[in-house]
Parts: structure tokens; C-alpha cells; sequence
């Protein structure tokens, strides 16, 4: 996992360096890739407020086996 506030923090730098730019497609890709950051600083942050057991997702993949009926031989 990594750590939300150095993604920010380098969001933050590729902003920077966009500002600084003179290349329009410099700067655009730059602006999407500190989008990139910042999505992924989030995801990160939720992923950590909302941890993921190994029993819920076992007990998620066990009622979700589509055409399987319980007593089907196979």
C-alpha cells in the first residue's frame, strides 16, 4: 500500500512542473498524470478505511457461483 500523502505530494509536484511548462502536450500530460495520483491517493485512503477480510470475500465468491444449482450432479 501506498502512502496517500506521497501520492499527494507528488500530484502536487507534477502540478508544479505543468505550471512551468510551455509544451501544451507537456503540460496536459502532466495534469493527467497528477489526476492519476490523486485518484489513486483516494482509492488508497478507502481501501484503508474499508479493509477487506478474507471470510467476506470468501462468503461474497460463495453465493455468487452462477448455474450452479445446490443439488446439480454436475
Amino acid at each position: 500500500m501506498t502512502d496517500p500523502s506521497d501520492l499527494m505530494r507528488g500530484a502536487a509536484e507534477l502540478t508544479d512542473r505543468a505550471d512551468h511548462e510551455e509544451s501544451i502536450e507537456v503540460r496536459d500530460r502532466l495534469l493527467r498524470m497528477a489526476a492519476h495520483y490523486v485518484h489513486i491517493a483516494e482509492s488508497e485512503e478507502w481501501l484503508a478505511a474499508h479493509p477487506i477480510s478474507i471470510g467476506s470475500v470468501t462468503g461474497l465468491l460463495g453465493k455468487s457461483t452462477p448455474g450452479r444449482a445446490e443439488d446439480d450432479d454436475g
